[in-house]
């Protein structure tokens, strides 16, 4: 697959949807409904200087992966929002492989309890990590208030996240590894649907993917320097009554562009742990029920992952 066959999203301007323009908002409800991903434009908005801090924190972070990595798992920690995550911890995108990524992870309730959470090389800068962080949570609020607008939901989408309850709700800075030509295997990012309401995503490289179960394919998602990628995550979909579209996706080496590292960072907004939704399998669980749920598939090998669809959300390849 090539870059000549790549997804097509639309663009949508915050500014545009913070003052209600109307037609944005159409293409926001039909963006989230037929496809689950979007480019966001934050120019001319009061979101711009997040993007300036997200780049800021995304070129820290690539420095940080420079470190040996001994050095790196001293910030391991067992927790899938905070912490250190080396490769090969999870099923990769090929049956019988390991993921083939690293990240850091930076939780919002640490940021909001004071916490002294940052390893040595980037502790420093953690005003700017919580600038990032709290931009990004207030685009992806905005956006459900939005959505809420539109949709009425009985309960607003927005009114899930209040910042006084606990929630799941992190920051993550990833490295994808090289990767050979000779060998396309044990590398990227299996395909699955976010387990949260909504993702914030930027990255300048390409490996993201989407898959469109109208053609039974997967496209690239060309990435656009200075825009974000928006994408739908399972608990809206669940809170929107299947209204809403939590796209399956996945991250895989692009030919050409294997011996590059590729990286890119995401802010998962997350409701509150309590809140209650009927899920995929048609249970009703909490939200942390369901975080913890869908990690532990994830650690799974891909014959347990294919026994349930908590991973994908019952979406998937056909062949």
């Amino acid at each position: 697959m090539d870059k000549s066959h790549t997804a097509h999203l639309e663009t949508l301007s915050f500014a545009k949807l913070t003052s209600n323009d109307e037609p944005e908002l159409a293409r926001l409800l039909d963006a989230c409904q037929k496809q689950g991903f979007f480019y966001l434009d934050v120019a001319d908005s009061n979101a711009s200087d997040g993007l300036e801090d997200r780049l800021k924190a995304l070129s820290l972070t690539k420095q940080w992966f420079e470190r040996p990595t001994e050095e790196k798992m001293k910030f391991r920690q067992d927790s899938v929002t905070k912490g250190y995550k080396p490769p090969g911890t999870l099923a990769g995108v090929v049956r019988q492989t390991r993921d083939g990524f690293e990240n850091i992870k930076m939780p919002r309730d640490d940021f909001i309890n004071g916490a002294d959470f940052l390893p040595e090389g980037l502790k420093d800068e953690i005003d700017l990590f919580r600038r990032d962080l709290e931009s990004s949570h207030m685009v992806t609020t905005t956006i459900l208030s939005c959505l809420s607008d539109i949709l009425e939901p009985s309960v607003r989408f927005e009114d899930h996240h209040r910042g006084e309850n606990v929630s799941q709700s992190t920051i993550m800075y990833f490295r994808y590894a090289k990767q050979s030509k000779e060998k396309d295997r044990g590398v990227g990012h299996n395909m699955h649907t976010d387990l949260g309401t909504l993702t914030l995503l930027y990255s300048e490289d390409w490996g993201l993917q989407v898959y469109s179960m109208e053609t039974d394919s997967w496209a690239y998602v060309m990435p656009k320097p200075g825009l974000y990628v928006v994408n739908v995550g399972d608990a809206l979909r669940f809170f929107s009554s299947n209204r809403l579209l939590s796209a399956l996706h996945r991250v895989v080496p692009l030919l050409g562009h294997e011996a590059q590292y590729r990286y890119s960072s995401a802010y998962f907004l997350r409701p509150e742990n309590e809140v209650k939704f009927q899920t995929s399998e048609n249970t009703v669980v909490s939200a942390l029920d369901w975080h913890d749920r869908k990690y532990a598939t994830f650690k799974a090998d891909h014959v347990e992952q294919e026994k349930n669809t908590i991973l994908t959300g019952g979406i998937g390849p056909r062949g």
